[in-house]
């Protein structure tokens, strides 16, 4: 088969538009900051969230802290950035508005429990890894994982579909290593939370949502 270039045919690459996932390592100071917040909260919040899990609680971000410093700066950046993709386009003249913290909430996770395939409310959304008392190289190796193609016990994972309509999946593998890790994503892309096994520690991650005010 002949070269294209010598045919004469020079071939150019464009991407489509699309939505990236921001990550971050957060400092010490703002997990310890963010330590507090799991401290305090009281309010049961299980029955509004999807999580199959033993409790979730209602976090306060006293005096807005984490909305202006961290994950309100971020956002921005979705915004500004993005101008050309239709659903930032479709977010009603979001130019002459601001962006609140809608919902702010810590997840206890224990062995067993999953949280299933489900998106959030809003226009933005984050996790932060707290604490992940299992590695993702064991739970590989249990039983009904390690003889299976697609390993996946105690992992976070993205579903959304490609340019062609296909199914596609990006697995986040859980470990300690991802503690005072945080992803902000657009709230409406698919993710759900696998199950861990043979670990009697709680997981603990925090989540929330973005809004226009």
């Amino acid at each position: 088969m002949e070269n294209p270039e010598d045919m004469g045919l020079e071939w150019q690459t464009f991407d489509l538009p699309n939505i990236p996932i921001y990550q971050t390592k957060l400092p010490q100071n703002i997990v310890d900051r963010l330590w507090d917040y799991v401290h305090k909260a009281k309010k049961n919040f299980n029955s509004e969230l999807a999580g199959n899990i033993d409790k979730s609680l209602l976090l306060v971000d006293e005096e807005d802290y984490f909305m202006n410093y961290v994950v309100g700066p971020v956002a921005q950046w979705y915004v500004d950035c993005i101008d050309s993709v239709p659903w930032i386009q479709n977010q009603n003249s979001h130019k002459s508005k601001s962006m609140v913290l809608n919902r702010f909430w810590v997840n206890f996770q224990n062995k067993h429990e999953f949280n299933p395939i489900h998106k959030h409310d809003g226009l933005f959304s984050f996790v932060v890894w707290m604490k992940i008392p299992t590695n993702y190289e064991e739970q590989s190796q249990i039983p009904i994982s390690k003889n299976s193609n697609c390993p996946l016990a105690s992992n976070f994972q993205f579903t959304y579909s490609d340019i062609l309509g296909n199914h596609k999946s990006y697995t986040i593998q859980m470990g300690p290593h991802q503690e005072g890790w945080i992803l902000v994503f657009p709230a409406e892309l698919l993710h759900q939370v696998y199950p861990f096994y043979d670990c009697d520690e709680q997981r603990v991650s925090i989540s929330g949502n973005i809004c226009w005010s």
